[in-house]
């Protein structure tokens, strides 16, 4: 289940950073007097969408790094067959 909302946060976050990025864009090629809002509305799209996908990359890198833990480590000495036979 956490997968589904890591990748659904990706998505949300690709979108916004493309929104912001767009919103940007157009606020500084526009000359009307709503620029300025445009402006800060793309800034704001863009922060939250940097943000949110940082939050994403570290929870994704959190569950491997929990999911390597949880493994049980095996010795390879220990289940080596010269290991095994007595001398």
């Amino acid at each position: 289940m956490k997968r589904t909302w890591t990748l659904f946060e990706i998505i949300i976050s690709a979108a916004l950073l493309l929104l912001g990025l767009y919103m940007l864009q157009e606020g500084i090629s526009n000359t009307s007097a709503r620029a300025p809002a445009i402006v800060i509305g793309g800034a704001l799209f863009f922060t939250i969408g940097v943000m949110a996908l940082v939050s994403a990359v570290k929870s994704i890198l959190w569950h491997r790094s929990m999911l390597r833990d949880s493994m049980p480590h095996d010795d390879p000495e220990a289940s080596s067959p010269q290991h095994n036979r007595g001398s």
